[in-house]
């Protein structure tokens, strides 16, 4: 039987845009594009269709159904304009498919694709429909399967539903009772309405009785039989019959629409020269790749889909496409048809192996996953099992392993070498880490090296829930996880030639191997070092706020007038904004909004309760946070070990995971009652060093303004003079705290691009005084103005911006029509330039320090947070490492024009040394 495929443009196209949004080329926005041509091989992979066809959708003021229920779609949001730009784009992949597209006036694309699917189904054809929307299922019948995105489980990419039983396990009624169900409950994406208060649960209990809206309307008075459906329900089915019915109506598919479906018309191909040209365009390599789109074909237009199913040569490094010589050798040969896979689970099997390793000399990849280590050479693989459960289980002794792997001189790459290091692996040649590579390139903040491998060659190897599901850790056998490591591990050789190219033509070479290659070791030095914790301390701590807690709790529940449960959004919201009648903001599908900034709004107008609330929030976060958790993390040793993450963040700066312990508030009472449980061990104290400014630092070297630079070398106070400027002041007038308080909140607020409603809400001052403010600020140092249009006007030319030392950063919608998106990408673009310079000002400080103090016992390097660097350090070495470590923070880095200066502190305990 022949198969056709047809493809829902829109659900594909609105779920590749906001799985890629930060893709983009030079020039224009690239993500849904990227990520349709992803999806359209996948589907042709899948299912190998016969014919295929796509179905688009018309505007909504064009709608028949808008004839039925004027507010059909009504409640839609406009499409991001970024995504609007691309649907050309996204139309030149379907004309290089030689997929035809079909659009019909007044109708959606659901109606056109239920109208082909039963046509076709006719004809004695397979139908596929590949689609997000459930309301779809109801086309499910003999030779029509609707395919979802997705939902597949267990390594598949779509979930099939094929036959009556499927759609039952779906949406638990058969295909054709999908328009009734939603007559009862509505489809708020489509803006339908159904009946008040009735949800699936109730719907389906309904359904179970009677399984359509006549038969229900018949059975009205025996409704209250059925569990859960009371007499208001009833009311509201009794009176909102009409909507039911109407509603009904609006889900309907329509499956007769005059469309002329001849199978030559369904005939598709690729066009080689067509897709390479929008591939070179777009800058989308991968695909010239892994399609073969630069090889000269015999016939120029369309070809076999068939032989870009399972392509799994080793991949070519991309032809230079610009006028630039970039010296570049080809330095890996990967063998994939001929490979060993060897596990080496015992000192003899890796006595075995020895000689082969000693004298391997090329690039070799190493992988680490939870229970074991992999190693692959151009033609064969590795995998050293440490950590495997069960009875029949082998495992090779870990420091064996270590100590072994140390030993060899060999070129290794890795995805995350910070992982290895951190089982004791001393390498001799760290040669290049692929996941900072692929961070650089892409800006991507995601460490699954599949994506990577997927980008950037032709190999699909399945991640750990696609290969294993949901199966207990302990039950996978050596030998299937060794299979699954080897093919990341041969992913990553597999990427190396391409990225290291890449890296170099995109000037990101160096930004890799000077600034972020050598902070792994430090890193992991930390991460394993840990920081001592009271833990009697944080359960007295525990104790104090358990308290307060109660006390807050009691004072909410009297503003009230009744106890409810505090935590519960919709019980809040029904007190404050039904019971207390307060005004409200946003309403929800669920019920009235009660985040923050609600609260906030609530407070500023007087309502006691909305600070009470705040309050609470904040202490239970601080609670369940921090001191409830914190002594749960500890080792033997009372000490937490977090994680450093060097992608966590597009602007270059650290982050912290597991715990994260730079979000502990810093000016705050408890924020410094946490950091008063972190200590120095015995004979120790906490010595805390940080920079003084330093992102308004970056942003005097790098604006050149003159009033700026003349501040900071005479080292007057910035935040005074700013003061002066904005409120007038004489030479002979004091500025109060409270206006050096707003001065030195508008310096920070022109490095993270507050606007003057931002700034207005965090000065609780009138939105027209901070436009003032911001006025006067700029007066004061016009250079910073002319610095940040020229940061705005690269990031538009190119469509990335760059830190002082070179990283590159995409900036979505910064060419954007739509005002309020540019105006973010803007911010962004100028935060992003200075932030991430002030990142790498201190990452190579802290290669600096590592250098220097590596070898020493009386000093270690324990947290990074910010600008910021803590040590543990003897007390009889104190004014040794204060002058030492001084110099280094000051002098490793020289910005033009303006010094670093630092603050030292000294304490026995974190908040002490802050």
């Amino acid at each position: 039987m022949k198969k056709a495929v047809l493809l829902d443009v829109s659900a594909i196209m609105y779920r590749a845009y906001f799985a890629n949004m930060n893709f983009r080329t030079k020039n224009e926005p690239t993500g849904a594009v990227y990520g349709f041509i992803n999806t359209l091989l996948s589907i042709i992979n899948e299912f190998k269709p016969d014919y295929m066809a796509a179905a688009f959708d018309v505007k909504r003021s064009s709608l028949k159904r808008t004839e039925i229920y004027s507010d059909y779609k009504s409640n839609r949001q406009s499409a991001p304009e970024d995504l609007i730009t691309q649907i050309p784009r996204i139309e030149e992949v379907l004309d290089a498919f030689n997929i035809n597209r079909y659009k019909i006036e007044g109708y959606e694309a659901d109606d056109v694709l239920g109208s082909l699917a039963k046509k076709l189904a006719k004809q004695d054809i397979e139908v596929i429909i590949v689609t997000g929307d459930k309301d779809l299922s109801q086309l499910v019948e003999k030779n029509i399967t609707v395919a979802l995105l997705g939902k597949g489980t267990e390594g598949e990419k779509f979930g099939t539903l094929k036959n009556s039983d499927d759609v039952v396990n779906y949406l638990g009624v058969v295909p054709e009772k999908i328009p009734d169900l939603f007559g009862l409950i509505g489809d708020k994406s489509d803006g339908i309405p159904g009946v008040t208060k009735i949800g699936e649960k109730k719907a389906l209990a309904i359904f179970s009785q009677y399984d359509s809206l006549e038969k229900i309307y018949e059975n009205i008075d025996n409704l209250k039989s059925i569990d859960g459906i009371g007499p208001s329900l009833i009311k509201n089915l009794i009176n909102e019959k009409d909507i039911a019915f109407m509603s009904r109506e609006l889900a309907k598919i329509f499956t007769n629409l005059d469309i002329n479906v001849e199978e030559s018309g369904l005939q598709y191909g690729m066009d080689r020269e067509k897709l390479y040209s929008l591939c070179k365009v777009l800058e989308f390599k991968m695909f010239i790749k892994k399609l073969g789109l630069e090889e000269k074909p015999q016939n120029p237009t369309l070809f076999s889909l068939e032989d870009i199913r399972e392509k799994k040569d080793s991949p070519k490094v991309v032809e230079e496409t610009i006028n630039e010589k970039i010296e570049f050798t080809k330095e890996i040969n990967l063998n994939l048809t001929n490979r060993q896979l060897l596990i080496i689970d015992s000192e003899s099997s890796l006595n075995e192996q020895k000689e082969y390793l000693t004298n391997y000399k090329k690039i070799a990849s190493i992988y680490y996953e939870e229970l074991g280590i992999i190693i692959s050479t151009e033609d064969k693989d590795l995998y050293f099992p440490l950590n495997h459960g069960g009875l029949l289980a082998k495992n090779i002794d870990k420091n064996l392993v270590v100590n072994f792997i140390s030993q060899l001189d060999i070129k290794f790459i890795s995805y995350n070498f910070k992982a290895l290091l951190n089982l004791g692996i001393s390498f001799k040649s760290m040669y290049m880490d692929m996941m900072i590579a692929y961070h650089l390139i892409s800006s991507q903040t995601k460490i699954d090296p599949i994506i990577a491998i997927t980008e950037y060659s032709k190999l699909e190897p399945k991640d750990f829930k696609a290969t294993f599901g949901k199966v207990n850790v302990e039950l996978i056998t050596t030998q299937d996880f060794s299979k699954y490591l080897s093919d990341i591990s041969i992913g990553i050789l597999a990427i190396y030639d391409e990225l290291n190219y890449l890296l170099k033509k995109e000037d990101l070479y160096k930004v890799l191997m000077e600034n972020e290659m050598p902070l792994i070791p430090v890193l992991s030095l930390m991460e394993r070092k840990g920081i001592e914790i009271d833990v009697q301390y944080f359960k007295n701590y525990s104790v104090e706020l358990d308290k307060e807690l109660l006390r807050i709790e009691k004072a909410i529940y009297e503003e009230a007038g009744e106890e409810f449960n505090i935590n519960s959004p919709k019980q809040l919201g029904d007190i404050l904004f039904v019971k207390m009648n307060l005004p409200s903001g946003k309403k929800t599908k669920t019920g009235y909004s009660t985040d923050v900034m609600v609260l906030e709004d609530l407070e500023s107008y007087g309502y006691n309760i909305a600070r009470l609330l705040l309050d609470y929030r904040k202490l239970n976060k601080l609670k369940t946070t921090y001191v409830d958790t914190l002594p749960l993390l500890v080792d033997e040793n009372s000490r937490i070990h977090t994680s450093f993450n060097q992608i966590g963040t597009a602007t270059g700066r650290l982050s912290s995971s597991d715990p994260n312990l730079q979000n502990i508030p810093v000016k705050t009472d408890d924020g410094i009652k946490i950091r008063e449980g972190f200590i120095a061990g015995e004979g120790k104290v906490l010595m805390s060093i940080d920079y003084s400014q330093v992102e308004l630092r970056v942003l005097t070297s790098m604006s050149k303004d003159e009033n700026l630079i003349e501040a900071y070398r005479e080292e007057k106070d910035l935040h005074d003079l700013t003061a002066r400027r904005i409120f007038n002041l004489p030479d002979s007038e004091t500025v109060s705290r409270e206006q050096r308080t707003i001065a030195k909140i508008i310096n920070f607020s022109i490095i993270y691009g507050k606007t003057p409603f931002g700034l207005a809400k965090e000065l609780k001052i009138p939105v027209k005084d901070a436009s003032e403010y911001i006025k006067k600020y700029f007066e004061q140092y016009p250079r910073v103005t002319s610095f940040e249009r020229e940061v705005i006007e690269f990031g538009e030319e190119h469509g990335y911006v760059k830190t002082l030392f070179g990283r590159k950063r995409y900036i979505s919608g910064i060419d954007s029509k739509n005002k309020t998106i540019k105006s973010q990408a803007e911010r962004m673009a100028v935060n992003t330039v200075i932030q991430g310079t002030a990142a790498e000002v201190l990452k190579k400080v802290m290669v600096k320090v590592y250098d220097v103090l590596k070898d020493k016992e009386d000093i270690a390097l324990l947290l990074q947070v910010h600008d910021e660097l803590i040590f543990e350090v003897e007390k009889s070495s104190v004014e040794k490492y204060s002058e030492i470590l001084a110099d280094i923070m000051k002098n490793t880095v020289q910005l033009e024009d303006v010094k670093l200066n630092i603050n030292i502190n000294i304490g026995k305990n974190w908040a002490e040394a802050k």
